[in-house]
């Protein structure tokens, strides 16, 4: 059921918005699950467990890869879509970022430009001197357009490693 979410009027629409906040993310979340066929009761749960910390992975590699990344005396940034604090998760998965841009607290999101023009000012880099690392063209290529260089990843399995050793060896 959920994979005709896609095919629903005015998806591309909401995905432009959907994590913009915690409210709009719960109303077009709970509109979507209720036009695919789940009752009222189903579909609140459904969207209660995208709230829970176990939902977000932290894979096996960023806390590693970050710390290199400090230690060589870079910054790091969290730039995401995503209508949630991921703060406090991070963090007890041992990731430590010198700045968080996350669309809840902006109200906009990627690719719009202003996610990675925030993340470069309170880094106080200039684009050129920085990396994005993302993992969809359609959201993450929004860097690119300010100026960003930006690495691409294939979509991750769901544990394990991120692949994120790739950009150690971009350091420079």
């Amino acid at each position: 059921m959920l994979d005709r979410i896609r095919g629903l009027p005015g998806f591309d629409d909401d995905q432009l918005v959907v994590d913009t906040s915690l409210d709009v993310n719960r109303e077009i979340s709970l509109r979507w699950f209720g036009s695919v066929g789940f009752d009222d009761a189903l579909a609140e749960a459904l969207w209660s467990l995208d709230l829970e910390p176990e939902a977000w992975p932290v894979y096996g590699d960023v806390a590693d890869v970050v710390g290199s990344i400090h230690a060589a005396g870079l910054s790091t940034a969290l730039v995401s879509d995503f209508h949630a604090d991921l703060r406090p998760h991070l963090r007890a998965h041992g990731v430590e970022l010198d700045a968080y841009v996350i669309s809840f607290e902006h109200g906009f999101q990627k690719p719009d430009p202003r996610m990675f023009l925030t993340a470069l000012e309170l880094l106080g880099v200039a684009p050129e001197d920085a990396l994005m690392v993302g993992d969809r063209v359609t959201h993450d290529g929004g860097a690119a357009a300010v100026g960003v260089d930006t690495l691409l990843l294939p979509q991750p399995p769901a544990s394990g490693t991120r692949g994120l050793d790739v950009i150690l060896g971009m350091l420079g």
